[in-house]
């Protein structure tokens, strides 16, 4: 892969992050809402996070096309990478980086709102087991 390639992948993975910023922030704001039991503010928050969750996904999709039209090899390679790969250059460190620092937001984000969903649905949540 070129440095461009891997440029145009890091800008995918940083709007990524970008969207999750947005959700992790409406998801605070929303639990918020809950511990003041404002349930307007909580239903305007709940329908405010599906766009920008709604972006992330496009995005991601995106990134995944990108990456499957660049070929195996590529695919490879980044899989490598995120499984512990050592980078060879300054495109696949950049990247790694950026990579990095989206998939912990999104734990971060997926264990607020599991705590949020919880809180708001309880054993009728998605994440109640």
């Amino acid at each position: 892969m070129t440095r461009d390639d891997w440029l145009e992948l890091t800008v995918l993975e940083r709007k990524k992050y970008n969207y999750l910023a947005e959700v992790q922030d409406l998801t605070r704001q929303l639990a918020e809402s809950l511990d003041r039991n404002d349930q307007v503010s909580a239903r305007m928050l709940v329908a405010m996070r599906q766009d920008p969750i709604r972006q992330a996904v496009e995005v991601d999709r995106g990134a995944k096309t990108r990456l499957a039209a660049l070929g195996d090899e590529a695919w490879e390679r980044v899989q490598e990478l995120r499984g512990g790969g050592t980078p060879q250059d300054d495109g696949e460190k950049i990247f790694l980086e950026q990579a990095g620092k989206t998939h912990r937001l999104l734990e971060q984000v997926v264990d607020l709102d599991r705590r949020v969903s919880v809180r708001m649905a309880g054993e009728q949540s998605f994440y109640h087991k």
